[in-house]
């Protein structure tokens, strides 16, 4: 325990208080526009001018939407740190059947609002295209806003959750 304090004390002293990282990010993502040219971000912030979400799109992967399949797989992860959080992707394939990473936003939590706010940025950065289609883990807020955001476009289920759901329902029924 002596070790892990005295490496988080050492951490701190080299990088500051976790809670300055935040004060930080408008000069990370304008580094980012100016490295990447032509990449999206976004920070959306409280009225009090607190951290609320961050959305970033690099170039790259706007330019080569071109060269891959209109299929769009969405999903949320928990960030386990200090301040928590979930961070929101979504990727496609290409021509090869590499996977390309789109997007990646971080928000407070996986709730109707930060999905909406996610696939509005998505649309103005990404577009849409003919026969685009979009796969998730059948999370309500993400049915609901792509409803919203995207009204004409197919919502698929991942095979893989749902197995994964079923298995675990069935595990704890036995």
């Amino acid at each position: 325990m002596q070790a892990w304090r005295a490496k988080e004390k050492a951490l701190q002293f080299l990088r500051g208080p976790p809670a300055d990282s935040y004060s930080k990010l408008p000069s990370y993502l304008y580094i980012l526009e100016k490295t990447y040219p032509g990449s999206v971000v976004k920070l959306k912030k409280t009225n009090d001018d607190c951290f609320l979400y961050v959305f970033v799109m690099i170039c790259t992967s706007i330019s080569g939407r071109e060269y891959c399949r209109p299929v769009v797989v969405v999903d949320g992860t928990f960030l386990k740190s200090a301040y928590m959080g979930i961070m929101l992707t979504a990727s496609t394939m290409d021509a090869l059947g590499t996977i390309l990473p789109l997007v990646y936003v971080v928000v407070d939590s996986e709730n109707d609002v930060s999905w909406k706010w996610f696939f509005e940025q998505f649309k103005h950065a990404y577009g849409e295209r003919p026969n685009m289609c979009v796969v998730s883990d059948r999370n309500e807020s993400i049915l609901k806003a792509t409803s919203i955001v995207y009204p004409c476009m197919p919502h698929y289920s991942c095979m893989w959750h749902i197995w994964t759901n079923i298995w675990e329902k069935f595990k704890r029924d036995i």
